[in-house]
């Protein structure tokens, strides 16, 4: 196992149980305590958690967001970022544009900071993580919605969100999903995201979805979109061909990202 990949395991195991021995961590991962106190210096060196006698413990909880938050951001991140440039280039100057808290919406949005042309951009975002990444953007103007912060997430929902979003109209709307479904649409797994999402969707003028290869076929708890109410629907070359052939055959105006393009 490599060091990065065995802290990173050292890292989920104290955002568990927030503190761990070296002679633990050093059973667990079958190696030596002085490779541990290794990893344990570099991680605290990092300011990601504090040592302690004998051990470690985590540093606090904004830690533990930011780490949940790259786990998040880590899974499938080339697919993420190939759909997020695909995405960008549905963007164009004047353009008024929500992005959600999805890590695919932050891909979207690390692309759009690549596009340096783009000028008078405003970004409507529900997601603390998201507006964060737009801050040093050209030609961006990020407006983040209030409301009550997910500290899992860093999503904004709740009325306060609805109520501001329902002042603004917006030309696109780049919508993440837990799952994809030809029977059930767009679906997520937390209610309240799920009538954000929907209120969006009355706001805007296209929605563009944007989920990788995994998503579909999943079911969440709710649907947030039906396919009929989808503009587009961006994806990658994971994505199974039979699915997109009938979200095709339904309408929807389907791209795919592909791998070294």
């Amino acid at each position: 196992m490599l060091a990065n990949e065995r802290q990173q395991q050292i890292m989920a195991r104290l955002l568990v149980n927030e503190s761990a021995s070296v002679a633990e961590l050093s059973e667990i991962f079958q190696v030596s305590p002085v490779t541990i106190r290794s990893d344990l210096n570099q991680l605290a060196d990092q300011g990601r958690i504090v040592r302690i006698h004998g051990g470690a413990r985590i540093v606090n909880g904004r830690a533990r967001q930011e780490f949940s938050f790259a786990t998040r951001q880590g899974i499938n991140a080339q697919r993420k970022e190939r759909i997020g440039r695909l995405a960008a280039s549905l963007v164009s100057p004047m353009d008024s544009i929500l992005l959600d808290a999805s890590t695919t919406a932050i891909a979207l949005a690390q692309a759009l900071k690549q596009r340096t042309t783009l000028r008078d951009i405003t970004v409507v975002t529900t997601g603390v993580w998201t507006a964060l990444e737009l801050l040093d953007a050209p030609g961006v103007n990020v407006v983040l919605a209030g409301g009550n912060v997910r500290s899992i997430t860093g999503s904004v929902t709740g009325p306060i969100t609805d109520q501001v979003l329902q002042g603004f109209n917006l030309q696109k709307a780049f919508l993440g999903a837990w799952g994809v479904s030809v029977e059930e649409g767009l679906t997520d797994t937390h209610l309240l995201e799920v009538e954000l999402k929907k209120s969006v969707i009355e706001r805007t003028q296209e929605v563009i979805a944007v989920v990788d290869g995994s998503k579909f076929g999943r079911l969440g708890l709710a649907s947030f979109a039906a396919l009929d109410q989808i503009s587009c629907l961006i994806t990658d070359d994971t994505a199974p061909a039979e699915m997109l052939g009938r979200l095709r055959g339904l309408g929807v105006d389907v791209l795919v990202a592909e791998s070294g393009a």
